[in-house]
């Protein structure tokens, strides 16, 4: 089987296993292998170079886990049967670049489509809490806001925002985020880096395999990196399959964008 597959699929659904059978799953950069035994589990993964399985998504029974990985156990009185891969958004907000200078006029918006890698979480029938959570790419962390006072501590990416939906490359292992920003300043709004809220994001599944998270509005309405946010209702024609880390229970403010403005 081509291991750098572009046919995407849904890879969260339920799997099972009979004894002693192996399943090995890559999802962009992540590869995971599954083996049930009568009375355990075994868990074994790596990281592999996302520039070179960008798009990989592969799902299939293998022979064995690779001798060079380590497997972690999971004991049992009878191993259950299937297994679930559940995608999860970052629990920190992600940093993400304008591919160019973008400035806003006041009074007037722009929408901008943000992919960031998700979580990977291990879950078996019946079991009360997950095997494991992975991600499916490593981020180096970032702190967000004015000043090393004020702000957050983020993950930076080095995806860069997109104007058109048809410009984002769909990737097994990424959730898209469709940002509205909305200048109701006064001042001429320049962006150059956006931060997520991805914690109050709920995730969604489309039957083709692309994963959505919930669209943001942010709103501008002084000459401040805080801007107001607005999490919307779920995209059309997907089904939910997280919640939100943190529910946002009304509109708030946040470090939204390094901006600069000028009349």
């Amino acid at each position: 089987m081509n291991e750098n597959t572009t046919a995407l699929h849904p890879w969260w659904a339920s799997v099972a296993l009979g004894i002693d059978q192996t399943w090995h799953c890559a999802i962009g950069p992540l590869a995971l292998y599954l083996q049930r035994q009568g009375q355990q589990w075994l868990l074994a993964w790596e990281q592999q170079s996302e520039e070179e399985h960008n798009t990989r998504l592969v799902c299939h029974e293998a022979a064995t886990i690779p001798e060079e990985l380590m497997p972690t156990r999971y004991i049992f009185r009878h191993s259950p049967a299937h297994f679930y891969l559940r995608p999860r958004l970052l629990d920190r907000p992600v940093v993400v670049k304008t591919m160019q200078p973008v400035k806003v006029p006041p009074g007037e918006c722009v929408t901008f489509y943000i992919s960031s890698p998700v979580n990977v979480e291990i879950q078996l029938d019946d079991s009360p809490a997950p095997l494991m959570e992975i991600p499916t790419k490593i981020l180096s962390d970032t702190w967000f806001g004015p000043n090393t006072q004020m702000g957050t501590l983020c993950y930076a990416s080095k995806t860069y925002t997109r104007n058109s939906r048809q410009e984002v490359t769909p990737r097994p292992h990424r959730a898209v985020t469709p940002v509205t920003v909305r200048n109701q300043s006064e001042e001429l709004l320049s962006i150059d880096k956006l931060s997520i809220p991805v914690p109050h994001l709920a995730l969604y599944g489309r039957d083709d395999g692309t994963l959505w998270t919930s669209p943001v509005s942010l709103k501008q309405t002084h000459s401040d990196e805080l801007a107001v946010l607005e999490v919307g209702d779920s995209p059309s024609d997907t089904n939910i399959l997280a919640a939100a880390r943190t529910p946002l229970q009304k509109s708030g403010l946040v470090w939204a964008f390094t901006s600069m403005f000028s009349s």
